[in-house]
């Protein structure tokens, strides 16, 4: 009887240190985490001041003046992207959520060999960077994604952005109209730009809502190219929503 309660007062007082290392680790993690934000916050205030105050020193030169506010601007992200690196890696399972839906991740990119292999494996392995976002862009071994060096899928990929409908692969129309709207801010003209007339520059266009007589107006001409260069970047864009790659 005396070995068993023996036995039974060492199981207790294991699952006790269990539960006190257990947390004890995770008011560590806590104040890590406190201390991470705290560093985020400190960087945001500065980037905030700098663009209130973006130079102490009147009497520099312009160029003197845009060198000390880049430098402490690309400081104070450098400590913003360092610290969400570190709630990351402390916070797997929530970054992973995000992380997940994203094309991309807010990260430094270390200039050693070592600590890039790191950050790739974590970001790709780990929080699975990319793995449920609409656009193929990670795909399973031994198949290929859409090609950036193809110019249409980088203009497309440039130009889409992801609060204005709901990306999914189901709705391409929406894509391509919320990218529409983007082109036209960047390129007023898609009918005369060169690389854009490439891709539908057909005879066929002048024959479409011909005149009585035969012509066609400069308007309607206008009108008809861009609509097949609309049409064909539809294209383009469903072949990235719809490519040889496959998300687990």
């Amino acid at each position: 009887m005396a070995k068993r309660a023996m036995n039974k007062g060492t199981q207790t007082k294991g699952k006790h240190k269990q539960q006190t290392n257990a947390q004890r680790t995770e008011i560590e993690q806590e104040v890590r985490a406190v201390l991470l934000l705290l560093d985020i916050g400190a960087a945001s205030r500065r980037i905030e001041e700098l663009l209130v105050h973006p130079c102490p020193k009147t009497e520099w030169s312009l160029n003197q003046q845009r060198d000390y506010l880049w430098r402490n601007l690309v400081q104070a992200c450098i400590l913003i992207n360092t610290s969400l690196l570190g709630l990351a890696i402390e916070f797997q399972e929530s970054f992973r959520k995000i992380a997940e839906g994203l094309p991309g991740f807010p990260c430094l990119f270390p200039a050693h060999v070592d600590h890039q292999w790191f950050l790739q494996k974590f970001m790709l392995d780990k929080l699975n960077l990319g793995k449920r976002y609409a656009l193929k862009l990670r795909t399973a071994p031994g198949r290929k994604t859409f090609s950036l060096r193809t110019w249409a899928n980088k203009l497309l990929t440039d130009l889409i952005h992801m609060d204005e409908v709901p990306f999914t692969p189901e709705s391409p129309k929406q894509w391509l109209d919320a990218i529409w709207k983007q082109l036209l801010l960047v390129i007023p003209n898609p009918e005369t730009h060169p690389r854009l007339r490439q891709l539908v520059d057909r005879p066929s266009l002048i024959n479409k809502r011909m005149r009585r007589d035969g012509t066609v107006g400069e308007k309607t001409q206008s009108h008809n190219i861009r609509a097949a260069i609309k049409a064909k970047l539809g294209v383009y864009l469903t072949r990235t929503l719809n490519d040889s790659g496959i998300h687990k």
